[in-house]
């Protein structure tokens, strides 16, 4: 083989490797997932039924320094699930870009004993806890990003505030990864940056939380 047959080669590769995971593609759409702000240091009672609490004031500024870090980055939509601590993370983001938060209840987290009336001690590391499947979550939460990316225009992007298990449902089925697989907890407010076109989703990032430090 040439030195030239062997440049031409190497660089074919490249290319083809950023195709397969869209890079430099055109009318890529990308779906900013982000796990909701703190709602839960200083609380002391959940109340009845679904845990829906507001978020703590150490949330709203997880929520402010997100929104801080987006300020100056191109949104068409913003989503959240309809659960408070969502709604009001993703309102934040909004609110600077002069959006208005759509709201999709197939992006709540996943139902928990806690939601039913009950309680659950933590369970070993790769076991299952939820009495939702994962299946169902992977499911709906699949069903709403393709939605979501088809609604899109080429290479738009969407925030979309979601929950910790339900995310981590969802980016282990794009990875090709069963529950308990993919051994991170997306922290408050961190990003994890997907590409979508046709029926391909890559992911970009994964829960980047750099606009907490400092």
């Amino acid at each position: 083989m040439s030195q030239e047959e062997r440049s031409a080669a190497f660089l074919e590769m490249l290319e083809r490797l950023h195709e397969r995971h869209l890079v430099g593609v055109e009318g890529v759409r990308e779906v900013w997932l982000i796990r909701h702000a703190d709602a839960y240091t200083g609380i002391e009672t959940i109340g009845p039924g679904l845990v829906d609490p507001p978020l703590s004031p150490v949330g709203r500024e997880q929520a402010a320094r997100l929104a801080a870090r987006l300020a100056d980055i191109s949104i068409d939509a913003v989503w959240s699930s309809d659960l408070r601590r969502a709604v009001e993370t993703a309102q934040a983001v909004a609110a600077g870009h002069g959006l208005e938060v759509s709201q999709d209840p197939r992006l709540r987290e996943v139902r928990t004993t806690w939601d039913e009336g009950g309680s659950a001690p933590l369970g070993e590391p790769g076991q299952y806890p939820f009495p939702e499947s994962e299946q169902s979550v992977l499911a709906r939460m699949t069903d709403f990003m393709k939605q979501l990316v088809g609604g899109l225009r080429p290479d738009g992007r969407a925030v979309v505030v979601s929950h910790n298990a339900a995310i981590g449902i969802y980016v282990s089925g794009v990875l090709g990864l069963g529950w308990g697989k993919l051994p991170i907890l997306p922290v408050y407010t961190s990003i994890t940056i997907l590409a979508a076109k046709d029926e391909r989703v890559v992911v970009r990032s994964l829960a980047d939380a750099t606009h907490l430090l400092g």
